[in-house]
């Protein structure tokens, strides 16, 4: 009970000068950002080819879908036939004002 008292007062002193020094020391603040930077820095590069390895399968995953997307949007725009209902996708005439599937205006 007794170190309680003495240990916690002095840990809290402890505290408030260190937060005193980064507030007013720069050096300190740099030296703490440099620790930082150096450990974010390690981290990177012990994970770059992981993550350059998921980038990749990611890319390869994706392009099938991006390829078929493109495709459609190309197919959509070069097609004469009409457009597509915004409400229920059905293919309606261009010059339509209401959808002949929902009724909805367009």
């Amino acid at each position: 009970m007794f170190a309680m008292f003495i240990i916690v007062p002095i840990f809290i002193v402890l505290v408030f000068v260190f937060v005193l020094l980064l507030m007013f020391s720069p050096k300190l603040k740099g030296k703490l950002m440099s620790k930082q930077i150096k450990a974010t820095r390690y981290m990177m590069d012990e994970s770059k080819d992981d993550i350059e390895s998921i980038s990749s399968n990611m890319a390869d995953a994706t392009k099938d879908g991006i390829e078929t997307t493109t495709r459609a949007i190309r197919k959509g725009l070069t097609e004469n036939g009409g457009i597509y209902c915004k409400y229920c996708g059905s293919k309606i005439d261009k010059d339509s004002i209401f959808c002949k599937k929902c009724g909805k205006e367009q």
